[in-house]
């Protein structure tokens, strides 16, 4: 396998130098969407600290995006563009400040969806539900070359109601695709409400039904999103972690509501919720 999530476990100055980026990022993902005045801010601040974690410790590098060996991190709900991009740009991929004035801009490369134009991005997407069918694609590509690269697909979990998961998903498990781990940000909630009342899900079953190992974890704890992503490097399956967030986390006015998955802050509640 890859020479990611080396360590054990984080130590505590890790711990604090994630939370400040963390803190740092979710500031530029309400910066960009309320100078664009559209994106997804909800699901992008639910999503940045599995990001952040991913993006520092697997084994990519802005140096190296070429580099047949790398792993590759797929974007499956591209609609987060937005803590994409302020998680690479924070970690040193390009200059955040691109990011936060250009995004949704016409000719700039950060657009609304993840594009593959962005160092970093792998895959450039805007239909949901495709993701782990790429996924698997490289996992099978690492195989035939003989690179030990690792696959992680980030996925929302309203997506999951696609039907293309489940072949996906299927297939991953009949190929014994072990170098693939699906990360679901599990907010609960998408565009047009609770995905419970939208299309009901038992995402744990399902999976284990495919084939996959499961994992539970805290969404916004670096420790179990580290923990998680490396002891699945270590399974004899497909791995799914289902990492349970919140939907607009760090802005109270903005958690658990539906209505920020794709409603961008006014000048004025910017103003509030960076204070």
């Amino acid at each position: 396998m890859s020479e990611s999530f080396i360590s054990e476990h984080l130590n505590q100055d890790e711990i604090k130098e994630l939370s400040r980026l963390s803190l740092k990022c979710r500031g530029d993902i309400l910066r960009m969407t309320t100078l664009a005045k559209s994106g997804h801010p909800g699901g992008s601040m639910s999503s940045i600290d599995i990001y952040l974690t991913l993006w520092r410790y697997a084994s990519v590098a802005p140096d190296r995006v070429s580099d047949p060996a790398r792993d590759r991190i797929v974007v499956s709900h591209g609609h987060t563009s937005p803590a994409a991009y302020s998680a690479l740009g924070n970690l040193g991929w390009f200059d955040i400040d691109r990011a936060v004035a250009g995004f949704r801009l016409a000719g700039s490369p950060f657009e609304g969806h993840v594009e593959r134009v962005v160092p970093g991005i792998e895959w450039g997407t805007g239909n949901l539900g495709q993701g782990i069918s790429t996924g698997c694609g490289m996992a099978v590509a690492g195989r035939v070359t003989g690179d030990s690269f690792r696959v992680f697909v980030i996925t929302g979990d309203g997506e999951q109601q696609k039907g293309q998961n489940a072949e996906a998903a299927r297939f991953a498990a009949k190929y014994g695709l072990t170098n693939l781990t699906v990360i679901v940000d599990y907010n609960r909630l998408q565009i047009s409400g609770s995905i419970h009342d939208v299309m009901p899900q038992d995402l744990h079953a399902e999976y284990r039904a495919f084939g996959f190992e499961t994992i539970e974890i805290d969404g916004h704890s670096f420790s179990e999103i580290y923990h998680a992503l490396r002891l699945a490097g270590k399974s004899s399956r497909p791995v799914m972690i289902l990492a349970k967030t919140v939907m607009g986390k760090g802005v109270s006015f903005m958690e658990n509501k539906h209505k920020y998955h794709g409603s961008p802050l006014s000048a004025e509640e910017l103003t509030k919720a960076i204070a």
